[in-house]
């Protein structure tokens, strides 16, 4: 230790003239950009836990400002005629650099006013001290300024710990006092950091208070691969360290608290990041009180390549562009892994992503540790960037790019796996440019470019043509639901298997999903030059009309309808789009986007048969079609007793009918067939339906010739008004000229009543019994059909002469 002096011999614990022009070699360089403040983990302080202010103030004692009412007469005695003592400019945590400065002013050698050892006003060891006193509570003690870390003691008090120079993993940070040696002579230099920026690799630079120094007490040092580097002849050798972060309250890992105002938050890679819970640490640990003005300072996001650790999941991250890459198997090949500090947060922050982004910032630039490739981020998505086409980047640093791990590229959770919809690309090669929807590149066309919101040359990423080639991280098309409006076109569209499909105002209404607010603003030109869309939807994608719910898949650009709906019995999930898109298919221009088919119809009225109804209900249902029916046409023709059909029949007001249903009365004894056909909206007429076919029966006076014993009726309970009746066995009634495939007797059934045995072109083909436990009138009692056969119809009374047998009319079916 040296020995105690007065304060005239102390003036050797200053910098000697040959130190102070090796001083004057190295004056103040401007603060060095750097990425990551790297430092040792805060450690917890035990009980009691009381918060810290951030600034000291001045000392006790002190006599005015810089001890100015007491130095000045002190130095004018000493024959000093120079200004008084003042503040040079640097401070740090209320702590000033005083002058002035007796190895360049020649301002002589006070004696500060503190009880026990004595240091010179303003000597690089009165500031180093008078630190030391006012945030670790220490006592002085016997050195200059190269000896201050060497002689220090911990009997002298603070707890502070000796660092070496060059250590892995340990650079300055603020609080820290650094002595230097020199071999000019014994005194050297002592200092006080109040800053650092050194990356996770060991470089970077630190600011110092160096009193009898500079001009304002400020100088920048750099960091190199650890090593912090001297100035002029003045080498540093080591520092004291506070493990308790006493001298940085905004270093990495402290606590603080924002004066006036709710919530603790945590500093990592100098951004406050809120505690949701003191449980995740253990219990309230110590914190610093700040002003607003001081949290509004600090980094809105950590630094590249911090570590921090999510105390409950027990996940590491790196971070890069403001978010946390997940940190997996590979750590071991990220930088300073296993040296620089982790720092461990809550969840909470995690959760609300306080003070983090969910993707990296655009432009951020990073390097995966398993592999080696490397990327830019663009729209949250890591871009490759293959050796030997950085320069195709124009921002591309090799020592701005983060080494993260490669667990990200498989979990996708604070990267995308392709970029943010909007995004604006231009590739490197051909300068071309593009905006992302859905994950692909769209076009933009020189002229769009102007039109086209948020398109400016600040607001592109330029990136190599790699991943316009390979589509790594871009898609070729874009994805399912993915929306874009055109410039200068007042639709908008959705995007199903890979082909635009239009949205109107009422299909954006039926569906969330269709909103057209989160749609993308992009160039025309893909839509009329397509490269990185298709002009219709791949066969197999999977529909469904925001308005009918019902489902459609397409084949051949067609939607054909499905009417699944749930998930199991489909082959993919549906892409919601407009219901007006289907129902216009085939229409030119903006509807172009899905094929039409012609709408198939099927008649549900009249039933095919026996009717007796004096007119004919002809109903269908509108069809599910692509694209949907504008109109129908029905038609009808009609056939006798003889089994012959006429020529088909259009009623001109059976033509282009937007109804689905009309009526046509029937002549007795007559078979009508009809059918009906679609126009859809596209104008492709499709196939006549299936015939459906009703016969009316011929009343049993439109006989040929009939045998004696029949009796005629006449009421209103039969087919016609009128009936023959007969008991007599072998009464016969007959009908000449008939060809038909199926007969049908309309007769009354009672108990009792007998039988009938039907012959057509002399063959027998059925015989009808007209028992039954109740009397029934007008029954239709049809027989079995048989192969087409012509000639006379004759009904035969097959049953004894004592049963009834009562004949109301014969249907024929051609």
């Amino acid at each position: 230790m040296t020995p105690r002096t007065p304060a005239s011999a102390r003036a050797r614990a200053a910098v000697s003239l040959g130190a102070a022009l090796a001083l004057l070699l190295g004056l103040l360089a401007g603060v060095g950009a750097g990425s990551v403040l790297v430092a040792p983990p805060a450690q917890a302080v035990v009980a009691p836990v009381t918060p810290t202010a951030l600034s000291y103030g001045a000392p006790s004692w002190w006599v005015g400002d810089c001890d100015a009412t007491r130095w000045g007469p002190l130095a004018a005695a000493a024959g000093w005629k120079g200004v008084g003592a003042h503040r040079m400019g640097a401070s740090w945590l209320g702590i000033p650099v005083c002058g002035p400065r007796p190895w360049v002013d020649g301002s002589p050698n006070v004696q500060w006013g503190r009880a026990g050892w004595g240091e010179a006003e303003w000597q690089c060891v009165e500031l180093a001290q008078r630190f030391m006193a006012q945030v670790y509570g220490t006592t002085a003690y016997g050195a200059n300024g190269a000896d201050v870390v060497a002689n220090y003691s911990t009997s002298y008090g603070g707890g502070l710990v000796k660092v070496t120079n060059g250590t892995a993993g340990k650079a300055p940070v603020p609080g820290d006092v650094v002595s230097f040696r020199t071999p000019s002579n014994p005194y050297g230099h002592v200092g006080v950091i109040a800053a650092s920026t050194v990356d996770a690799t060991g470089n970077g630079t630190v600011r110092m208070l160096s009193q009898n120094d500079t001009i304002d007490g400020w100088r920048t040092l750099s960091v190199v691969n650890w090593r912090l580097q001297g100035f002029g002849t003045l080498t540093p050798y080591g520092w004291l360290h506070d493990p308790a972060g006493r001298g940085n309250p905004l270093g990495e890992g402290a606590f603080v608290k924002v004066r006036g105002q709710l919530g603790t938050w945590r500093i990592v890679g100098g951004a406050p990041m809120r505690i949701g819970t003191w449980a995740s640490f253990g219990g309230q640990q110590p914190y610093s009180i700040i002003d607003p003005a001081q949290f509004d300072r600090l980094r809105s996001t950590p630094r590249d390549g911090t570590y921090v650790r999510d105390v409950t999941s027990g996940t590491v991250y790196r971070t890069a562009g403001g978010a946390p890459l997940a940190v997996g198997t590979d750590a071991a090949g990220l930088p300073g892994w296993g040296s620089a500090p982790v720092i461990d947060v809550d969840h909470y922050t995690f959760n609300h992503l306080d003070h983090m982004l969910a993707v990296p910032a655009d432009g951020t630039q990073i390097c995966r540790a398993d592999d080696g490739t490397c990327y830019l981020v663009a729209g949250g998505a890591p871009l490759l960037v293959p050796t030997g086409q950085t320069g195709l980047v124009p921002s591309w640093s090799a020592r701005a790019s983060v080494v993260v791990s490669g667990a990200e590229f498989s979990s996708y959770t604070h990267l995308r796996p392709a970029p943010a919809d909007g995004t604006f690309l231009c590739d490197g090669s051909d300068q071309k440019c593009y905006r992302t929807v859905g994950g692909a590149p769209l076009l933009l066309s020189r002229t769009d470019k102007p039109m086209v919101p948020g398109w400016s040359t600040a607001s592109r990423l330029t990136v190599p043509h790699a991943e316009f080639a390979t589509f790594r991280h871009l898609r070729r098309y874009p994805a399912d639901g993915a929306m874009a409006c055109p410039v200068g076109d007042t639709s908008c569209y959705v995007f199903a298997g890979q082909a635009p499909i239009r949205v109107t105002s009422g299909g954006a209404a039926a569906d969330a999903s269709l909103a057209t607010s989160r749609a993308v603003k992009v160039s025309p030109y893909e839509f009329s030059h397509p490269v990185h869309l298709r002009t219709r939807p791949v066969d197999g994608t999977v529909l469904r009309s925001a308005q009918t719910k019902a489902v459609y898949v397409v084949r051949s650009g067609v939607a054909q309808y499905f009417g699944a709906t749930t998930a199991a019995d489909l082959s993919s999930t549906p892409v919601t789009i407009d219901q007006n898109a289907i129902d216009n298919a085939g229409l030119p221009g903006s509807w172009s986007h899905l094929a039409s088919s012609p709408a198939r119809v099927g008649l549900a009225a009249p039933v095919v048969g026996v009717t007796k109804a004096r007119s004919a209900a002809v109903r269908w249902s509108a069809p599910v079609a692509s694209s949907a029916v504008a109109s129908y046409t029905v038609h009808y023709r009609r056939a006798g007793t003889d089994g012959r059909y006429g020529p088909w029949i259009t009623p001109s007001t059976w033509r282009a009918l937007t109804t689905t249903h009309l009526s046509l009365p029937m002549a007795r004894g007559t078979t009508y067939c009809f059918q009906v056909r679609a126009t859809n909206r596209a104008g492709q007429v499709g196939p006549w339906s299936p015939s459906h076919c009703a016969t009316t029966p011929l009343d049993e006076r439109g006989y040929s010739a009939a045998s004696s014993g029949w009796l005629r009726n006449a009421s209103t309970k039969f087919y016609g008004g009128t009936a023959m009746r007969t008991t007599r066995r072998g009464a016969w009634w007959r009908l000449d000229g008939v060809t038909a495939t199926r007969v049908a007797v309309v007769a009354t059934t009672c108990p009792g009543c007998g039988s009938v045995t039907v012959f057509l072109g002399g063959v027998k083909v059925g015989v009808v019994n007209l028992n039954s436990p109740t009397v029934a009138y007008q029954q239709v009692l049809s027989l079995p059909a048989f192969p087409h056969r012509s000639g006379s119809l004759t009904l035969v009374v097959s049953s004894p002469s004592s049963h009834s047998v009562q004949l109301d009319g014969v249907a024929l079916t051609p």
